[in-house]
This record gives C-alpha cells, structure tokens and sequence, in this order.
C-alpha cells in the first residue's frame, strides 16, 4: 500500500511540474465581469509554474511570478512578497524553461520588440512565454484598486488604477503571448507585466522603452484551465470579452 501511494504521490507531483505547459485558473471573460473572488491559493498556484502573472482576490492589485516568488503590487504602487495563503481569482504561470534567447542592445519600444518575438518564434498560433531582463529607459505600469462587493465590472474597476512611470529602470518583464483564437480565455496577444530588480516597483506593463535587454523565450503546446469550483462564477452570465473594452484596460487604448 505504501509503495502504491508513493507510486501516485511521484506521478502527481511530475505533472505539476512539467515545464512548457502554460497553467490557468479561472478565465479573462469571467475576470471581465467581475469574478474576483477565487479558491486557489498562491500556494497551490505555486505547484503548477515559477513564472507568471495575475491578480488577488478583490482585484486586489496586480501579481507577478518570478523565480518560483510571488510579489504583489497595490494600487499605490508598493510591492509585496506575498504569504502562500494568499487567494486568487485568475492568473497564469508556467515551470519557465526557454527555448530561445537573443539580446537587444539597441533601444527599442516593447511594441517593436513583440513584433520582433512574432517574426522569431515558429508560429502566432501557439502559446508563448517571455521573460525580458535588462534596463529599461522608461516604463508606464499601472495597478488596479482593491474593489469591493458588490464587484464592477473590470472596465469600470480599471477607470480607478493607479499608473506609474519609471525612468533607467533595470527589471523583468514577464508574461503571456495568447494567440487571438483563444482570446477571452486571456488576453489574445502579448499581457505581460514588471518588477524592478529591487523588488520596490512593478505593476502590469502599459508601454516602455528598453535600452539594452535579454529575451528569453519559452515555447508552450500545452495548456491547462482549472475553473473555480464555488463563487461568483456559478451565478453569472458569462459572454465573450469585448476587444475593445480589453485593449482599454491594456493599454489604455
């Protein structure tokens, strides 16, 4: 019996930390409407990537995974290293392993760069993973707001963020390319978000403007959602994301 149970504990633990499959908890198009609270825990989430993005339950500012850590980054702008049992509604990570890297040495928009990625990697039709390091000449980041019940929607909730501008700023930009088939899911296209190397500043990436970075990239075929089991999610009705309403709250288009 021992040996069984030890047999299952070895086969459960290797697909919870298999490298190249993008992990997701819960859905942007239940996000949009203002699902914020969830059941998984940073814990928990920490056993399905080391690399990642999302948000806390209330919307509750924004999340990046880095080097197996989660950091949280308010509305005010201060960041925090977040305890395990801290919840989420929606976020995605991934057990980082690149597939390809290159540097950049001259200075280039993160919009220019994207392009780059998309004419580098073998196809717009499969998942991506990034992780930019370097100096950054400028960042705009910003921060939603703690929100409270009865919860907006994110379009509204996102009319109050917090928007910062950082300048020679070294850090990480980290995140997701989803194709546009899958968008609703999460963000069709790039979401990515950044942390300082100090760990003082961060937020959910708007623009910038590197001057010297490494690129690396992460090629990911499979992809794993795990729905909320209870909560708001059951009692709403839930459509398509407006492209419109996503590209507001990106980028403040």
């Amino acid at each position: 019996m021992y040996v069984l149970l030890s047999i299952i504990v070895s086969v459960f633990l290797c697909a919870c930390t298999q490298p190249h499959v993008l992990y997701q908890y819960s859905s942007l198009n239940a996000l949009m409407e203002g699902v914020y609270d969830g059941q998984l825990s940073v814990g928990e989430l920490k056993r399905h990537g080391d690399t990642g993005l999302g948000t806390f339950n209330g919307l509750d500012g924004e999340m990046i995974v880095l080097d197996g850590r989660v950091y949280q980054i308010k509305g005010d702008g201060t960041v925090y290293a977040v305890a395990d049992s801290v919840e989420t509604p929606f976020a995605d990570v991934v057990f980082f392993k690149a597939a390809k890297s290159f540097t950049v040495d001259n200075e280039i928009s993160c919009d220019e760069l994207q392009k780059m990625i998309l004419q580098i990697v073998p196809s717009s039709n499969i998942f991506y993973a990034v992780k930019i390091n370097g100096l950054f000449k400028h960042i705009r980041a910003r921060a939603v707001q703690a929100q409270s019940k009865p919860y907006p929607r994110l379009i509204d909730a996102a009319a109050d963020q917090g928007t910062f501008d950082f300048s020679s700023i070294s850090g990480t930009v980290t995140g997701f390319y989803f194709p546009e088939t899958f968008g609703g899911l999460s963000v069709g296209g790039f979401h990515v978000h950044f942390i300082s190397d100090d760990r003082k500043s961060g937020g959910h990436l708007m623009s910038c403007q590197i001057s010297r970075a490494t690129v690396l990239i992460d090629y990911l075929t499979d992809f794993t959602l795990e729905l909320p089991k209870s909560g708001g999610i059951y009692g709403k009705s839930i459509g398509t994301a407006k492209k419109q309403e996503v590209d507001l709250i990106e980028k403040g288009r």
